[in-house]
């Protein structure tokens, strides 16, 4: 199986010799050859991470360069600061209207943002997205494939109940494995660790909001007596076919106390939780202060940890090789569901795009657990390490996205065709008159 990932995340390559890639003119000649000439006429925009310092031009010296108007990028309802900061780096300009070629929206998007779209805009959010992220609708959607594939296939997600539905069935699991099992409690559509706590007793459970309970994995593989999860990002750019890809770092990130499971300690989340919301709060959090040590603190890079996992003997691949698996499955799992809403949805399915943030724990038997799937990862830079890896990021995504510089006739064009598929679709849609026969003289 190690066969098919030329390199995992974080990989060094292991001293061997890296496969030489092919310049940009080999690959467009390659297009050309299988695609045909009309998908090269309109240039792709070649973007770069944001360097530390860097300056931002002008609208009046972007259009200065005689290529016309530069192509306008919206961020609606989050802030993402480095996804702003590269646009912007590259030549993008914001805009609040819909003359954007790329727009970065929150999980709330806006209603009907999909149906209107050209077929050279790019909005970062598959319509049912929430089939992934939203905890309750994650683990119905595993326990369907569980069903079909079997339950040894799907079983890299603790044991998951969902309250209020499912509350009977879990008291009686709570009191058959009462003193033997730990469970965590979380809320289903929350996020940087708010409202997640370790039960301790059924009178804790939240019975008027929706949450999710699952078993706790009590054996945590631990680095320096630390417990720690694993931040993999994976883009995906279509669900039908499916063709997600996984970047090669990330992040590693550690609680900031010993982890325990004494009695006296379960409440503490500065020991069970690895959240760097929650963790820089801690009195002992160190922040990574300089790229180059990226081994050093609460938050490592994944290349540090692959380096750290060598040097005590563990196999890397094979640990690689099971995360791997975890994200084809997680994916498959929810394409049905994904693909049909985009279908239904999207004039254009090509101009949606999804990057996911996979929270990934590794136990003791190295065995890797889906803790859950984030729908807008943080776009935030609170060191040095996060700026280099996200911006990096940020910047491979877009260019494998494929973000067009368009001139003005083209982009007319397009928005023409736009309207004119959307109006077909509603018209096919409508049902059709119901003419009896008497009516047409018969």
């Amino acid at each position: 199986r190690s066969g098919l990932w030329a390199q995992i995340p974080g990989d060094d390559s292991d001293g061997e010799a890296e496969e030489e890639r092919p310049n940009t003119s080999e690959v467009l000649e390659r297009v050309k050859q299988v695609l045909g000439e009309r998908w090269t006429e309109v240039p792709f925009m070649d973007l770069a991470p944001v360097q530390p310092g860097a300056k931002f031009a002008s609208l009046a010296k972007l259009m200065s360069d005689g290529r016309g108007f530069p192509p306008g990028f919206r961020i609606d309802r989050i802030h993402a600061p480095l996804v702003r900061e590269t646009y912007l780096h590259n030549g993008f300009r914001p805009t609040k209207g819909e003359d954007w070629l790329i727009s970065w929206t929150g999980p709330r998007m806006r209603e009907n943002i999909h149906r209107m779209m050209h077929e050279f805009q790019k909005v970062n959010h598959f319509p049912a997205s929430t089939e992934l992220t939203r905890k309750d609708r994650m683990w119905d959607n595993f326990q369907r494939m569980a069903q079909q594939m079997g339950s040894g296939q799907f079983d890299f997600v603790p044991e998951t109940f969902v309250l209020p539905q499912q509350l009977r069935s879990f008291k009686h699991r709570y009191l058959k494995t009462r003193g033997e099992q730990l469970w965590i409690v979380k809320p289903t559509a929350s996020s940087q660790g708010r409202g997640i706590f370790i039960l301790r007793n059924l009178v804790e459970l939240p019975l008027k909001e929706s949450v999710v309970v699952s078993r706790y994995v009590e054996k945590p593989l631990l680095i320096q007596g630390l417990k720690f999860d694993l931040r993999i990002y994976v883009l995906v750019t279509s669900f039908r076919p499916l063709r997600a890809y996984v970047y090669r770092e990330g992040l590693t990130r550690f609680a900031s106390k010993a982890y325990s499971t004494d009695e006296e300690h379960l409440a503490d989340v500065y020991r069970h939780l690895t959240n760097y919301s929650i963790n820089k709060g801690a009195e002992n959090f160190q922040e990574n202060q300089r790229v180059q040590a990226d081994n050093y603190g609460h938050k490592w890079s994944l290349s540090a940890l692959n380096r750290h996992l060598r040097c005590i003997g563990i196999n890397v691949k094979e640990m690689w090789s099971r995360i791997m698996d975890i994200i084809v499955k997680t994916l498959l799992a929810v394409e049905p569901a994904i693909s049909a809403a985009t279908k239904e949805s999207c004039i254009h399915e090509q101009s949606c795009f999804e990057l996911y943030g996979f929270d990934v724990l590794v136990d003791e038997h190295l065995k890797p657990w889906l803790l859950e799937v984030n729908l807008s990862p943080s776009m935030q830079a609170e060191s040095p390490l996060d700026k280099q890896i996200k911006s990096s990021l940020l910047a491979d995504a877009f260019n494998l996205l494929g973000v067009r510089r368009l001139d003005a006739q083209t982009l007319t064009s397009a928005r023409l065709r736009a309207r004119f598929l959307y109006m077909s679709k509603l018209q096919s849609a409508m049902p059709k008159p119901n003419i009896s026969k008497h009516l047409l003289g018969h």
